[in-house]
């Protein structure tokens, strides 16, 4: 049998419209025709046709008996493997006025509807999914407070319950006859309109907090992950017009915890340090579950509970964060277009963070040298500029280290070139283990390797070319044996003013040492150009700008 949404088009196509609705604005839309009936007291005929849904809220159970308690009289299509269906299944029948009906609409092609009958006010809904639609995220839906087309759907209903439900046909019609609708109230219509003119307005905002976030991410060619987690809390936070709104990015994506938070305007931001720890905790549980957590607001419990949503950041099976949302309306119930924006927002976020270590990634990639892991010349060239004009600035020395090990070609000849590359990554593994976090060794050519030494004069630099030169003359090599290294040593500014000639200092005292032998230090020739440079031992603020650097 056609659903209900096709029999009404095709009996009323002048007076209904069909439009797309995603199905949280549906269940929206559904729950504001069932207000009419609650907050009215309206003994009215309410016939309801539910989506499946083997896992449904609390509150869904305490609406169906709200509404049970105020209709004269309600039918309910429910799918067998629904949890309404337990709900039925454990109460006896004496303590319900309802009928419940079995679905047979049962797979990814369903129908829901609700048609409420009474001689004040007549209201339908209906929307038909299908699975094979373009856009599945969204349904066609139709709705009206026409009395003539409330009773042509429920003449289809009658037909229907006859064909499917005999047993409870004429129980179906007496209650159609006991409520046949009349005449609309424009008061009661007027409320539904009115709050369904707010619903998508709403919509609308958290369709543009999306695009907002969606833009932030698609316009930042850096992807400034602390600018794109910031616009996500402030946009949610408006959209849900919550107390507040944090989002937390963490693990090996990004490398160090991320945290922004966003406080309405006139809640007082008092409450941070209670929030980041409130996310510290729930980051901790939500690395295990993986499950996002609903809190709905309740006013009858001392104390009353506020109102909670978490939803965590996923990318390939992985918890990489969390979206939290907490309002301070005691009566706060989360709806679900409300969740949904969370997960769309959650879903953008993740993805986010990918793209962010990827592009960090390919940075990495274009200053570092793939073979050893130290910076390439590219890359050395800036930091040395840098480090240059702040020691010009601050008038303090730098000196720089250029080794190569000794006799490279014979590694390569001998042992072969793979054995050649072990000694270079070898070589870096012992720069890194040997220098400060504030020097830098780049592989500038071949088995040539350079380390800018901030805040280092001659001496200093000289210890340290000594120590390199032991700890590599005890590196072996496998497949080929011990290994020495070659040093020359220059120092800004007493063997050069700028970086070219800072560089040619510093390989003409490698040559030097290569013409004396080889496995030694030598110190590039003073240039009788340079300036005097009082040197004094650099304060705090310098090296933790250097470290910056």
């Amino acid at each position: 049998m056609h659903a209900l949404y096709h029999s009404l088009l095709a009996q009323h196509p002048r007076q209904l419209m069909p439009v797309r609705c995603a199905g949280s604005t549906i269940a929206q839309l559904h729950r504001y025709f069932e207000d009419v009936v609650l907050e009215n007291s309206l003994g009215a005929l309410v016939v309801e046709s539910l989506p499946p849904s083997a896992d449904r809220p609390a509150r869904d159970f305490a609406r169906i008996e709200e509404l049970d308690k105020t209709a004269k009289n309600m039918f309910l299509w429910v799918s067998p493997q629904d949890a309404l269906s337990s709900m039925v299944l454990s109460r006896g029948k004496e303590e319900t006025k309802y009928v419940v009906f079995e679905r047979t609409d049962e797979g990814d092609n369903f129908e829901r509807f609700v048609v409420i009958a009474d001689a004040r006010f007549s209201a339908l809904l209906a929307s038909v999914h299908t699975a094979d639609e373009e856009d599945s995220s969204r349904d066609h839906v139709i709705w009206t407070f026409e009395p003539d087309v409330v009773y042509s759907a429920l003449e289809y209903l009658m037909a229907r319950v006859t064909a499917e439900q005999s047993f409870h046909s004429d129980a179906f019609a007496q209650a159609v006859r006991v409520s046949m609708p009349k005449a609309t109230s424009l008061q009661l219509t007027l409320g539904v309109t009115t709050k369904l003119a707010r619903l998508l307005q709403e919509q609308a905002e958290r369709e543009i907090a999306v695009n907002r976030l969606a833009t932030a991410i698609r316009n930042s060619l850096e992807l400034d992950l602390d600018s794109v987690l910031q616009t996500a809390a402030n946009e949610v936070g408006r959209a849900l017009n919550v107390h507040s709104c944090a989002v937390r990015v963490e693990g090996a994506l990004v490398g160090r915890q991320m945290t922004a938070h966003y406080f309405r305007p006139d809640a007082a931001s008092a409450g941070e340090e209670s929030l980041l720890d409130e996310v510290d905790s729930i980051s901790a549980r939500l690395a295990d579950s993986l499950q996002a957590y609903v809190v709905d607001g309740d006013a009858s419990q001392s104390p009353q509970v506020l109102a909670d949503a978490v939803v965590p950041l996923i990318y390939q099976g992985s918890f990489i964060g969390l979206l939290l949302v907490r309002s301070d309306d005691p009566s706060r119930v989360w709806a679900g277009n409300e969740l949904l924006l969370l997960h769309t927002v959650a879903d953008q976020l993740a993805v986010a963070v990918k793209q962010a270590h990827l592009i960090a990634q390919m940075r990495e990639q274009a200053l570092t040298d793939s073979l050893t892991g130290c910076y390439n010349r590219r890359s050395f060239e800036m930091h040395l500029e840098r480090n240059l004009q702040l020691a010009t600035r601050m008038r303090q020395p730098l000196s720089l280290i250029m080794l190569d090990l000794d006799n490279f070609k014979h590694i390569n000849d001998r042992a072969g070139h793979e054995t050649g590359d072990t000694a270079l990554r070898m070589l870096a593994e012992n720069l890194r283990a040997e220098l400060r976090a504030v020097d830098t060794a780049a592989r500038f050519g071949g088995d040539e390797f350079v380390i800018i030494l901030p805040l280092a004069n001659t001496e200093g630099a000289l210890i340290v070319a000594e120590r390199l030169r032991t700890r590599l003359g005890r590196m072996e090599v496998p497949g080929f044996g011990k290994v020495t290294a070659s040093f020359g040593v220059a120092t800004f500014p007493d063997h050069a003013l700028s970086r070219d000639t800072l560089l040619a200092a510093a390989d003409r005292a490698l040559y030097n040492s290569k013409d004396a032998g080889r496995d030694r230090v030598s110190v590039a020739e003073v240039s009788p150009f340079a300036p005097s440079l009082e040197t004094r031992q650099p304060s705090v603020e310098l090296i933790d700008a250097m470290q910056r650097l």
